[in-house]
């Protein structure tokens, strides 16, 4: 069984899959989950910028939060109850939350430490005849764009590289990212290594101008927050059940779900990294894919979530291999081989999955700041 698992993840690696990145990576750096960021915001969260009905909305989701209920949950429960006022302050304190975590990462990676393996991953990609990587993430931070940049990748993010950014369309990004050169009577076009990341969920970067359009501006930091409202810098993030509010009609969102599903539409292989399969929003996107028994499939989670295990009990995935912790071991779930228990600790991690398609790596792993 052991070579059967070692196998399949050799040849999904070589087919540059599109990753599907779920906050359980960013977790595992030190990134707040959703109980920390709970928490954050019922410590946080300003009620004397909110109106008497207001102020009552979010006492009830509070209180909800405090006897243990998920945060996503209770923000999708309460509806069209949240006032846009409510969800500004929300988005805000989950900003600061995020924000705050990142920052301390990011003096991490720039010392060569991989807190989440994309490092390695991306150092890994760059020699090689891979020019391009898809990734889809929900996470508002930068871990992934931070170590693609590290490892020498341009990005593309829907928005144009520098330090202010409009949004970019992808015949702008293809002229930006292939040149011609001419080799004796011969013109060939050379397309520079980058990575296409696409953050349905918006990112810390990206902040809405008093015109309404959306701008990529990534020296923000939390240390300006009592100017964003001065200027009129508003966080552009959609965060956990308040998905109805996405403006997907607008720049760059309407763009990068486009060219998210044409990366998806064109794919060989996936990988899920601490993914849940429980955004409805990006997941109609992929579903036909998961039956596709063309594709292979990496799932790779601390804990599979109810949804992903009922996806897999009913047949709605095939061809994958799914990773989750048993205790100090490793549990591997496959229709391709019979689940098994692999007494070694650590699999449903990127960086040992890396380990085992790669071999033992000894470039830092370990965040050092946290």
């Amino acid at each position: 069984m052991r070579n059967k698992y070692s196998d399949f993840i050799d040849q999904t690696f070589k087919l540059n899959p599109v990753l599907i990145v779920g906050s359980g990576i960013s977790a595992g750096a030190g990134i707040s989950g959703m109980g920390k960021l709970a928490s954050y915001l019922s410590a946080n969260v300003q009620v004397d910028k909110l109106n008497e009905n207001e102020r009552t909305i979010w006492f009830e989701i509070k209180s909800k939060l405090a006897i243990g209920l998920g945060l996503e949950e209770v923000l999708q429960n309460s509806g069209e109850a949240v006032s846009n006022k409510l969800l500004q302050e929300i988005i805000l304190h989950t900003w600061c939350c995020i924000s705050t975590d990142e920052q301390k990462l990011l003096l991490d990676i720039s010392t060569n430490a991989d807190p989440t393996g994309f490092v390695r991953y991306f150092l890994k990609y760059i020699t090689s005849n891979t020019k391009v990587i898809h990734i889809i993430t929900t996470n508002y931070d930068h871990l992934i764009e931070w170590s693609s940049s590290k490892a020498g990748w341009r990005i593309w993010d829907g928005f144009n590289e520098g330090s202010i950014g409009s949004p970019l369309s992808i015949d702008k990004l293809n002229e930006q990212m292939i040149r011609t050169v001419k080799t004796g009577k011969n013109l060939n076009n050379i397309t520079h290594p980058h990575l296409r990341i696409y953050k349905p969920h918006g990112s810390l970067s990206w902040f809405k101008i008093p015109n309404g359009d959306v701008m990529k501006v990534p020296g923000v930091g939390t240390h300006l927050i009592p100017l964003l409202e001065q200027v009129r810098l508003t966080p552009t993030i959609v965060t956990p059940g308040t998905g109805k509010y996405l403006e997907t009609h607008m720049e760059p969102y309407y763009t990068i779900l486009s060219e998210m599903k044409q990366a998806l539409s064109g794919c060989n292989a996936l990988m899920f990294l601490g993914f849940g399969f429980n955004d409805l929003h990006i997941q109609g996107s992929f579903e036909p894919l998961l039956r596709n028994d063309s594709i292979p499939k990496i799932i790779l989670a601390m804990e599979l979530s109810t949804t992903a295990k009922a996806l897999i009990e009913k047949g709605a995935i095939k061809n994958f291999v799914a990773v989750q912790k048993v205790g100090d071991y490793s549990e591997i779930i496959s229709d391709k081989f019979e689940p098994f228990i692999l007494q070694e600790p650590n699999h449903w991690m990127f960086t040992e999955l890396l380990n085992q398609a790669w071999g033992a790596e000894s470039y830092a792993a370990t965040p050092r700041s946290i």
